[in-house]
């Protein structure tokens, strides 16, 4: 099969557009043809050699994109309720029992994002999968899930980035009457302001760095934009909109090298919660005398799982197919696999693009 391949070095010399193996479905899996892909922040943490050290040379060269749907087209022994054709959406989370482990702590209390042996299709670490930036990828029957005929496959791809703010908000279980505030207005902070809204808040306060970013949090939900530029100060300005006091949870939505959990600690109420969403990239300062004399918890939200029996996963797909959540208008830019190059770098300059998503589309 054609696919963009990574070879570890940094964009975009280590990055090239050639022929790989195309995988056989093992028994229990699918080979899944990909009709789209999104390109993920965490793509180009990889790329640009932020998290390089996550990677092992082993799991190397790699194809990567885990914001995948597509079409069957093989099963491996012993998959049933699947059929070739099938329209799919691919949750990206290989753990223990997927990838015949014995379960371990984590994965027997369904915790499986947790798992030590966690690998993610179309992500250099654990086991290398490959993953939507090829023509072809390779699911466990148990990550592939049938789409009704009205969610379209350009959705489907961004069904994960929903479902990790659907196990967010499942961690901090908003209530109406709450206020919140989102820091960070990418695709993961539209998708909280979404949930946010799904749960009956009223009151949700976005931080953004760029206007546009700005217009599309107001038009997904958040009752005020806060835009973050030079010498401004967030923070201070969430205290004046809530009396003082600060917003009941604060969803943190940025990572990176930034200082987005401090921003956040000036944003909380007393007893408020902080919900980390955003991978960051190494250390960061936090004062933690503040943490403490405010009472304040800090909720990390790693991906998805289990949620009262019920597969984050799944609620996300019930989200977009009962118009509780949309995504396709999160898509500005769409590009054929051929033009790769043009694509990662629209996704990198997203200042000067003003790309959301950026997405492959077969």
């Amino acid at each position: 099969m054609k696919a963009v391949v990574w070879d570890g070095g940094k964009w975009p010399e280590g990055v090239s557009y050639q022929d790989f193996a195309t995988p056989e479905p093992p028994p229990g899996w699918v080979l899944v043809k990909t009709a789209a892909n999104g390109i993920c922040g965490s793509d180009l943490h990889y790329l640009l050699g932020y998290t390089r050290h996550l990677v092992h040379d082993e799991n190397l060269p790699a194809v990567m994109g885990h914001e995948a749907a597509g079409l069957i087209e093989n099963l491996g022994e012993g998959v049933l309720g699947l059929k070739v054709g099938d329209r799919v959406a691919l949750e990206p989370l290989h753990a223990c029992r997927e990838l015949g482990l014995p379960p371990c702590p984590m994965c027997q209390t369904g915790n499986y994002q947790l798992c030590p042996h966690l690998s993610i299709v179309g992500i250099p670490i654990g086991r290398m999968i490959p993953g939507g930036y090829g023509e072809y990828c390779l699911y466990h029957h148990t990550r592939v899930f049938k789409i009704p005929d009205h969610v379209s496959l350009e959705e489907a791809a961004l069904l994960d980035t929903l479902a990790c703010t659907v196990h967010a908000i499942n961690l901090a279980r908003p209530v109406p009457g709450e206020t919140a505030a989102v820091i960070g207005c990418g695709i993961i902070g539209i998708d909280t302001i979404q949930c946010l809204k799904a749960a009956g808040l009223k009151d949700i306060l976005a931080v953004s760095k760029y206007e546009w970013q700005g217009e599309m949090a107001r038009k997904f939900g958040a009752t005020e934009v806060i835009i973050s530029v030079g010498n401004s100060d967030p923070a201070k300005e969430v205290k004046r909109l809530t009396q003082g006091w600060g917003v009941d949870q604060v969803y943190e939505c940025v990572g990176g090298n930034s200082d987005a959990m401090q921003e956040a600690l000036g944003m909380v109420r007393p007893k408020g919660k902080i919900i980390m969403e955003g991978v960051f990239s190494g250390d960061r300062p936090f004062d933690m005398l503040t943490l403490l004399l405010r009472e304040s918890p800090i909720l990390p939200s790693m991906c998805y799982s289990y949620y009262e029996g019920r597969r984050e996963f799944q609620m996300a797909i019930d989200m977009i197919s009962h118009g509780k959540a949309e995504q396709a208008s999160m898509i500005t830019h769409r590009f054929e696999i051929k033009d790769w190059r043009e694509a990662i770098q629209t996704a990198i300059d997203k200042n000067r693009t003003h790309a959301s998503k950026v997405m492959f589309i077969y």
